[in-house]
Order: structure tokens, then sequence, then C-alpha cells
């Protein structure tokens, strides 16, 4: 599984305020527990996609878009909240 932080076309923005390329910064955020959006306590491939997937093109006025490549049998588990 590949996730980009802009699609094709597009650049990926930096902010000075978040100290971090918009993606990084919403996906740490999702890595720390944000993403975990069924609250179950499992951060997956799939959550943190969905988190990058809304909060970048809000933070960007809609000029970044995440993007998602590969197929995956299951759930990747990508860490779990404390």
């Amino acid at each position: 599984m590949i996730l980009t932080a802009s699609d094709a076309n597009e650049l990926s923005m930096e902010r000075d305020d978040m100290k971090h390329g918009v993606f990084t910064y919403y996906l740490l955020e999702g890595l720390r527990g944000k993403a975990d959006l069924d609250k179950d306590g499992v951060i997956t491939v799939d959550e943190v996609y969905r988190y990058v997937s809304t909060r970048v093109p809000q933070a960007t006025g809609q000029g970044q878009h995440p993007a998602r490549k590969g197929e995956v049998t299951g759930q990747i588990i990508l860490g779990v909240v404390k």
C-alpha cells in the first residue's frame, strides 16, 4: 500500500505554522490517535487514509489531495492507541 501526499499534477504544500508539510502534519496527528475513527484502539491504513484525505484538502483550500495506491486483503494495522 502506498500513500502519497498529493495526487498527480498537484504540489505538496508546506506551512510554517505546522512545521511540516501539510500531509506529514496530519499523517502524524492521525498516527497519534486522531485517525482511530471507529475508536477501537487500532489505527489502520484505511483509517489514516480517510483522515488525511479529509484534513489535507481542508487545510490547503482543496489544493492538495492525498492518494492511495495498491490493494490489500484484510487490514494493515499501523498503530495502537494508548
